[in-house]
């Protein structure tokens, strides 16, 4: 008879404790998923994704890839609001649509709840920062024990940049979930290789590339852990050589991609190298194609000719993109052919060749989920045009990169380049998560786990964090929020160091210590509910002085100064914001006036709502009637509220 080993008691705490913290996490999102109103981002996601997902129509598809969008107007089929899919709002002297435009027609004027709306899309996002809390504790708790991953899981859930992202209905927080599980799928398949578990990552990996674009960054990150776990200390056996059933399958997969990616040139640029490499390593141990020498010789040839073809595109897209980026593209297509030619001398049963294997199925995969992730690849399957949807958002970020989109407060020290997201993460990340990641870091670096455990952590990290600071797009922490599970994690490492420390006292007194600060840093997150996105660390202080050094307004008070003006019967108010709102002091018919900066040097008699970052300014501004007034009211975190006798 079998009997079940008891769970250890240190176990069960801390799997308690991780409970506790995922609960809280969930009610500090559901709190500001509810409390908040439309931030500016929100009016265009909703002017895509519900027509995507109940009109199957890719014409409202912006930027974005549609995955996180899809994902949250999922729960409005139930609630089947009017959207307005034949009178949509045009670009002017387009036909094509003023997505931003439509988002704010579907929310305010359709006779639609615009709350009730927002708060069921969001749903879906908090749904997936609580996968990504539980992955985090399941991650840690492989590499460094359970106390370790409670404080890595501790940290990410009092984050304030985590719980403002993870609560809105935007694309940030799908993107950091699926970066963080194709890390954690690649891990796995470190621990164990098979076909399984490479085809688990290329899901995640095509799951990320579906939700933003910045996730094609996974193509060199699992390039160069799949390098280091080439050269890392490991049985060579242990990675068994892919079935003949398992590589016919993805042959026939390749082939059928490598068809959809030859209408598109972008996409055979990008994928093409992969999907030929992986045709060739699998196909190349076909019978039929083994038995025969012409036949070898010819399917040699094709891979090589499209090869070539690829080389061809990336030139190509010079035109579009630039010298650079297409000698990017050229360079990589390249490294495939020659890795291709590198494995025509090598036997099948070879190390590398087994290991290349699995690394082109982990693409193979991806871009599967790329061609059969739109709710139209029915209609692209036919004409083989599945990258088609893929491609059209890619060019418009890659014009966007080289175009740049930069916000910073003139006289601060943040300023719009490369030095945007160290100064950002400097004032916005909490002073003891930044304290501990850092320790953290060190502590990994000088200790004896593999070296593949510490590139697991810090090649994302640095990847992305350095990607992002080579681009021209500065506008917020969120672009930089898939490290933040990885800084998270290292942080907990510091926890796991501290259990294993052989002075009782030492460990005693560093433990309390830790408790302390975890407490106050827990503390001060809870305080700044439901305002997590205009939070800024202790050694800022206020949002004021955040406010002087970064744009701090995401538009998500309008909705609260629109209540404020209705609860105090406020006949007229004059709004001066950086992110105004028109179509919600419309829609709670509030009278309002918008007005200038000149405005406020010498006002007119009435009751002024002015945003924090108008604010700010006039506070430096000798002329403005305003200098050195104490506000009457403050609504929220980024509203002020003044009478003008």
């Amino acid at each position: 008879m079998n009997k079940t080993m008891p769970v250890p008691l240190g176990n069960k705490i801390t799997s308690i404790g991780a409970a506790l913290l995922l609960l809280g996490l969930l009610g500090q999102c559901l709190y500001s998923a509810w409390t908040l109103g439309q931030t500016i981002d929100e009016t265009y996601y909703n002017g895509s994704g519900y027509p995507i997902v109940r009109y199957n129509n890719y014409e409202f598809l912006g930027e974005h890839p549609p995955l996180s969008i899809q994902l949250g107007a999922l729960p409005l089929l139930f609630l089947r609001p009017h959207f307005p899919i034949k009178n949509y709002v045009r670009l002017p002297g387009y036909n094509a649509v003023d997505i931003s435009k439509t988002g704010a027609l579907f929310l305010y004027k359709m006779g639609n709840d615009p709350q009730l709306i927002l708060f069921l899309e969001r749903l879906s996002i908090i749904f997936l920062t609580l996968m990504l809390g539980y992955g985090i504790f399941r991650f840690g708790r492989e590499i460094y024990g359970g106390r370790g991953a409670l404080l890595a899981l501790g940290l990410f859930v009092f984050t304030p940049d985590v719980i403002g992202n993870g609560s809105l209905y935007m694309t940030d927080m799908g993107l950091t979930v699926f970066y963080f599980f194709s890390i954690y799928a690649l891990k796995k398949f470190f621990d164990a290789p098979c076909a399984g578990r490479a085809t688990a990552a290329g899901i995640a990996c095509g799951l990320a590339f579906m939700s933003k674009i910045s996730s094609l960054i996974l193509i060199p990150v699992i390039s160069c852990l799949f390098f280091l776990y080439y050269f890392s200390p490991r049985d060579a056996q242990a990675i068994p050589n892919p079935s003949a059933r398992f590589q016919k399958i993805v042959s026939a997969l390749a082939l059928f991609l490598v068809a959809n990616a030859l209408g598109e040139k972008a996409a055979m640029v990008l994928f093409g190298p992969f999907l030929l490499l992986a045709l060739y390593l699998m196909g190349r141990e076909m019978p039929w194609l083994a038995s025969s020498r012409r036949r070898s010789i010819l399917f040699r040839i094709l891979i090589l000719a499209g090869a070539a073809l690829c080389a061809v595109f990336s030139w190509k897209l010079k035109k579009k993109y630039g010298v650079s980026m297409a000698s990017f593209a050229l360079m990589g297509t390249l490294v495939f052919t020659g890795l291709s030619l590198f494995a025509a001398r090598r036997p099948a049963s070879d190390f590398s060749i087994r290991l290349a294997k699995y690394y082109v199925t982990v693409w193979i995969f991806a871009a599967l989920v790329i061609v059969l992730g739109y709710t139209d690849f029915v209609y692209k399957l036919h004409r083989f045009v599945g990258f088609s949807n893929f491609m059209r958002p890619l060019g418009i970020v890659l014009s966007h990169f080289d175009k740049g989109h930069g916000s910073y407060v003139p006289g601060s020290f943040i300023t719009s380049d490369w030095r945007y997201f160290p100064f950002v993460m400097a004032i916005k990340t909490p002073l003891l998560l930044l304290l501990l990641s850092g320790l953290g870091t060190l502590l990994l670096l000088g200790s004896r786990r593999p070296v593949l455990i510490k590139a697991l952590l810090l090649v994302p990290v640095v990847f992305f964090l350095g990607s992002a600071m080579a681009h021209k797009i500065n506008i917020g922490l969120r672009h930089i929020l898939p490290i933040y599970p990885f800084l998270c994690l290292l942080g907990g490492f510091v926890g796991a160091s501290l259990a294993n420390l052989r002075s009782c006292f030492l460990k005693t007194t560093l433990s309390a210590g830790l408790s302390v600060a975890f407490l106050l840093f827990a503390l001060r997150t809870l305080q700044t509910a439901p305002d997590h996105l205009v939070y800024f660390n202790e050694a800022v202080g206020t949002i004021e002085r955040g406010a002087k050094l970064m744009p701090s307004n995401w538009g998500e008070d309008n909705k609260a100064l629109a209540e404020f003006v209705l609860a105090k019967k406020i006949p007229s108010i004059k709004i001066l914001n950086e992110i105004p709102n028109p179509d919600v002091y419309d829609y709670y018919k509030i009278s309002w006036e918008a007005l200038d900066d000149s405005a406020l040097i010498h006002p007119q008699p009435g009751m002024y709502a002015l945003g924090i970052g108008i604010y700010v300014m006039q506070q430096k501004n000798p002329f403005s009637w305003f200098k050195g007034k104490p506000p009457l009211y403050r609504v929220g975190k980024t509203f002020f509220i003044f009478q003008v006798p």
